[in-house]
């Protein structure tokens, strides 16, 4: 008989899978339709009525509040500094690390397919400069789908899938993931609204990189289950420790798009060094 660590995910079942499936699916359709026929418009207009109006509701509303606030959300979706942000998880949780890294893959590649098959132009190549406020670059092409949206959403996927309770677990411990599940999310959202915020997206790009971002959250926590080797390597391997730490070197290095997110990129630095430092830490112990 197999004994399950306490480290190991449960094994989910198709019903699990479903529900947790059915709603980015259902968001992607959505978007997918709205960006055909925007694309299918006699007229490109970059935008349905609906999505010009809640873009712009959107992106005044948000004009007051803080730049670098909006700055800090956007940053959160750079997939590089995502992963410099979750490699702590080497040192107690590998396998939701791995099931991050297991959603690149999936992410990257519809992200790529979409953004070349729509080239929908963003709000900045449709919208006249008075009509939008802008913060950081001013982007005009692939706006459909969000990018960082994508990223933010398949990592929290990824890491709320694996972390998520067995079916038969205590009232206090499903109170506590729902309620690490609201702010993880919470968070994902934000980074989707600071995009149109900042003036880079349209509202159905954000809808479309949740989705896509869910579906590849999915994929790597489905990943890390069906093969539990990818997270008992990603402990074991200090050689992805160094990867971690030439994205840090590099984030430092390369130009900032949005300078006021600054922070983060210090932020996922240290998170970065802190955790090759403890690595190091353990390797001298007796």
């Amino acid at each position: 008989m197999t004994t399950r660590t306490s480290e190991t995910p449960e094994p989910w079942s198709n019903r699990r899978w479903l529900a947790w499936g059915v709603w980015p699916i259902i968001a992607l359709a959505v978007a997918l339709a709205v960006q055909w026929q925007i694309n299918a418009s006699p007229v490109s207009s970059g935008a349905t009525s609906l999505n010009r109006t809640i873009f712009t509701f959107i992106n005044q509303t948000a004009a007051p509040w803080p730049a670098t606030a909006w700055s800090v959300l956007t940053m959160l979706g750079d997939a590089s500094m995502l992963l410099a942000l979750f490699s702590p998880l080497l040192l107690f949780r590998p396998q939701v690390l791995a099931a991050v890294l297991a959603a690149v893959p999936l992410g990257g590649l519809l992200s790529v397919a979409l953004k070349r098959s729509f080239d929908a132009p963003r709000p900045a190549a449709v919208l006249e400069a008075a009509q939008i406020h802008v913060i950081g670059p001013l982007l005009s092409a692939h706006s459909f789908p969000s990018g960082h949206t994508i990223a933010s959403f398949a990592a929290a996927i990824a890491a709320l899938a694996v972390l998520q309770r067995p079916a038969r677990c205590s009232r206090s411990a499903a109170g506590h993931f729902v309620s690490v599940f609201t702010i993880v999310i919470s968070v994902a959202c934000g980074v989707g609204i600071s995009r149109v915020a900042v003036g880079a997206h349209w509202p159905v790009d954000v809808l479309a990189g949740a989705g896509v971002g869910w579906v590849a959250g999915l994929s790597g926590a489905a990943a890390s289950r069906r093969w539990p080797q990818l997270w008992q390597s990603v402990a074991s391997q200090r050689r992805l420790m160094m990867i971690l730490i030439g994205i840090a070197a590099w984030l430092l290095w390369r130009p900032v798009d949005y300078p006021l997110g600054a922070p983060v990129v210090w932020l996922s630095v240290v998170s970065v060094v802190m955790t090759a430092f403890c690595m190091w830490m353990r390797t001298k112990r007796p």
